[in-house]
């Protein structure tokens, strides 16, 4: 089993939260919220993107603004 980080995100319709895994960076089980997520980590955050939550909105992550992405 690999180790990986956690990116926590709100849905920005519903705000529900999702957690988005990162293989990239040190990965050592560390959790982020996306205003602290270190750029290296968020680089690989979107390889299961987009992410289709509950009240149906698609979400995934601009990584160079740091925010959430929806349709």
């Amino acid at each position: 089993m690999g180790c990986y980080d956690t990116i926590i995100i709100n849905c920005p319709k519903c705000n529900e939260e999702h957690y988005f895994q990162s293989k990239s960076g040190d990965c050592v089980l560390n959790n982020y919220s996306l205003e602290n997520c270190p750029n290296d980590v968020l680089f690989d955050a979107n390889r299961h993107s987009p992410y289709k939550c509950n009240c149906g909105l698609k979400l995934s992550i601009d990584i160079q603004t740091k925010s959430v992405i929806s349709d």
